[in-house]
């Protein structure tokens, strides 16, 4: 029987375009480049630079639970034979 070949092994630290939009995330979140002296427009009740530093936040969150979810690959050849070596339906 023909061996598999182990799965590339991937760390989401090496990928530049995820700090690009990490880092865009962090600065746009920021509301330091808006004008201190009035918090107009208002959203909702709410000055605009706060709806920007939420969903900059959720931007931020939503990168990293990609990143861990479909970039990281950290699973050992030994794991990954074990598990499919075990029926599904038992633990």
């Amino acid at each position: 029987m023909p061996s598999r070949p182990s799965p590339i092994l991937r760390e989401p630290i090496r990928n530049p375009r995820l700090w690009i939009v990490l880092g865009l995330a962090i600065v746009v979140g920021i509301p330091g480049y808006w004008p201190t002296d009035g918090i107009e427009p208002v959203v909702l009740g709410l000055p605009l630079w706060f709806w920007i530093a939420v969903l900059a936040s959720i931007a931020f969150a939503a990168t990293l639970s990609y990143a861990c979810l479909r970039l990281w690959n950290l699973a050992e050849p030994a794991e990954e034979s074990a598990q499919a070596a075990e029926p599904e339906g038992h633990p």
